[in-house]
């Protein structure tokens, strides 16, 4: 006899799973479309759900995110390889666009690289990007040069690609560049691309210089969008020749409105005015997932939440 009534309602889902693709498999299809792909700036994982309900197809999180999040430091490697993985792995798993995870030097020698890209890629990150700065001049925040050793990141990128299934690697060029030439720079992010790096991540000045890059290098490129001589459209990334593209922190932003809130709170007693720039409650409930929640709830029989007194 079917059931009916109450426990009827709580009856396993019978509808059409979505597909078993992996977010790294998601990654590459979009990487691979007529359009550029650009990923929005999160720092936490209501930044990240923001950036999904704008309806963006992909969320990048810098390593800054997981120093300001769990120590408040500058981006300057204070936090470790296994915490920025852990950090983003738990965005990813709340999100349903994939991410791309700046994890530093992933560890820097090929074995630790080869441990934490498994560690990623378990984690639910879709794509992977890595640089060659020494641990020294990260931790300087750039004051003491050095890159490792073009070879050694070689080596890494093998390892990387050994480790992964689906994830897509880039590697991030940062080689110094003598009287603004790029040319080592450019040398070693042909090798890059040649070692097997899926994307490459350069910082060149200008749109053109963008393009001509992508003929030497011969792989599609990864860069820093948004700012005043690269917009984050399709079209400015196009003319660049750049595949994939983040956007700047926003951070600093959000941190902007809560200072200006808390003045407003500590002279007057009330934040009037700073509420008016408030997420309106349509978004916040996206964000929140408000509708979903609900649903799973009234499908097992518990009461609707007081999402009506937020």
């Amino acid at each position: 006899m079917a059931a009916a009534g109450p426990l009827a309602a709580a009856a396993p889902e019978t509808q059409a799973r979505p597909g078993s693709r992996t977010m790294g498999a998601r990654f590459r299809a979009l990487m691979n479309g007529p359009d550029p792909l650009i990923c929005a700036n999160a720092y936490d994982l209501l930044t990240a759900r923001l950036i999904q309900a704008h309806g963006f197809k992909g969320v990048f999180v810098g390593s800054s995110a997981t120093n300001s999040e769990l120590v408040a430091f500058p981006d300057q490697a204070i936090v470790t390889v296994s915490e920025i993985i852990e950090y983003d792995s738990v965005i990813a798993a709340n999100v349903d666009i994939p991410i791309v995870a700046d994890v530093d030097d992933f560890g820097a020698t090929p074995l630790n690289v080869y441990r934490f890209a498994k560690q990623a890629e378990r984690g639910g990150i879709a794509c992977a990007a890595f640089d060659d700065r020494m641990p020294i001049n990260r931790a300087t925040g750039y004051a003491v040069p050095g890159v490792l050793p073009k070879a050694r990141m070689i080596d890494n990128i093998h390892a990387a690609a050994d480790a992964r299934t689906d994830m897509v690697l880039v590697a991030r060029c940062l080689a110094p560049t003598p009287n603004k030439s790029y040319t080592e720079m450019l040398d070693r992010a042909a090798a890059y691309a040649e070692a097997g790096a899926d994307l490459v991540w350069i910082g060149l000045p200008t749109a053109q210089d963008y393009a001509k890059a992508a003929d030497m290098i011969k792989k599609p490129l990864f860069g820093v969008i948004g700012g005043a001589n690269l917009p984050a459209t399709p079209a400015a990334m196009k003319a660049a020749r750049i595949t994939v593209g983040q956007t700047g922190p926003v951070v600093t932003i959000a941190l902007g409105a809560v200072d200006k809130a808390l003045t407003e709170l500590k002279t007057t007693g009330r934040m009037a005015e700073a509420q008016k720039g408030a997420l309106n409650r349509e978004t916040s409930d996206k964000v929140e997932q408000v509708e979903e929640l609900n649903a799973r709830a009234q499908k097992y029989n518990l009461p609707r939440g007081t999402a009506t007194e937020r």
